[in-house]
């Protein structure tokens, strides 16, 4: 059973996240109202500090330790419109402190000022970057919930397309993989997924990739990609949730192509719970699985 907090989270997700209904303009005020306002207190581990970075290749906040000896590069979710990297610094002070890592959180540009390939177009110079600053991709883990699932999948793909060399590993929280929107779970959990709705994913693909023929290009629907090449990856997901088909697709193509995957998904959780430490039970439960894939990925 779902602890209190759980439950609390999917409460009050339902009743002030959730909506459908909303045209296109009032769906990206909804939603930045939401996510780039979190309610959210950074309680960091002792050793870890955080600070803003802001150079040519990367625009975003890095959480790291003193000496660190591990790069995780973590894209932030919100449906490809918002979203901002204050509400992932307890979830990154805990990979760095687990890992000894310097976690970067990049800023990307959102849809519809910018849609896509604008936000893949930064990752990619993201990574670049690192690369640049001397980064070992053997150390450096490429990581992002739902839309920056999404991104980090399309961010892998381009990698191998460019001839970069491949990260250590990827680790996706319920990863936005379908620009089509045709997922099963799409419709079938749309009522049981305490956030979002297969309306507001219709809505949010029609947003991100204003272009219909752009919606089965790879970078924007990974999970028809061809992962050959790849680095081994795990996944987690809620059952209920409406991007539950979506992270299955990324498994199915991630076995195909013969890379390690670790799976794990829960029932009678929510969208990304991994991100809530250190406030929830399950992703406190959680975090040492994909600390332990990380570390023996190497």
């Amino acid at each position: 059973m779902p602890s209190v907090t759980a439950r609390i989270i999917k409460m009050f997700a339902r009743r002030t996240i959730k909506r459908d209904g909303l045209d296109h303009d009032q769906l990206v005020r909804h939603l930045r109202s939401h996510f780039n306002h979190t309610p959210t207190v950074t309680i960091l581990p002792r050793g870890v500090r955080c600070r803003t970075l802001q150079t040519q290749g990367f625009e975003g906040d890095l959480v790291t330790v003193k000496t660190p000896l591990m790069t995780v590069f973590y894209i932030h979710g919100g449906a490809y419109i918002a979203g901002v990297t204050r509400t992932y610094h307890n979830l990154a002070g805990r990979l760095a402190k687990e890992l000894n890592a310097a976690v970067y959180l990049p800023r990307y540009p959102f849809a519809p000022e910018a849609p896509f390939p604008a936000a893949v177009n930064r990752m990619i110079e993201g990574y670049r970057f690192l690369l640049d600053e001397g980064h070992d991709p053997a150390n450096i883990v490429v990581s992002g919930d739902s839309a920056g699932g999404g991104l980090s999948l399309a961010l892998l793909i381009a990698i191998r397309d460019q001839g970069l060399p491949a990260p250590r590993c990827a680790v996706l929280f319920s990863p936005g993989s379908n620009a089509l929107a045709d997922g099963e779970s799409v419709q079938r959990n749309s009522d049981s997924d305490a956030m979002l709705s297969a309306d507001m994913i219709h809505a949010v693909t029609e947003i991100y990739v204003p272009n219909r023929k752009d919606r089965i290009h790879p970078y924007a629907s990974p999970g028809r990609a061809d992962y050959s090449g790849l680095p081994p990856m795990f996944i987690s997901v809620a059952t209920d949730e409406v991007l539950y088909s979506d992270a299955v697709s990324v498994r199915n193509q991630a076995e195909k192509a013969g890379l390690k995957v670790e799976w794990l998904e829960r029932d009678g959780l929510f969208h990304v719970w991994p991100i809530m430490l250190p406030f929830l039970k399950e992703a406190r439960e959680d975090l040492p699985k994909y600390v332990d894939f990380i570390r023996r990925c190497g």
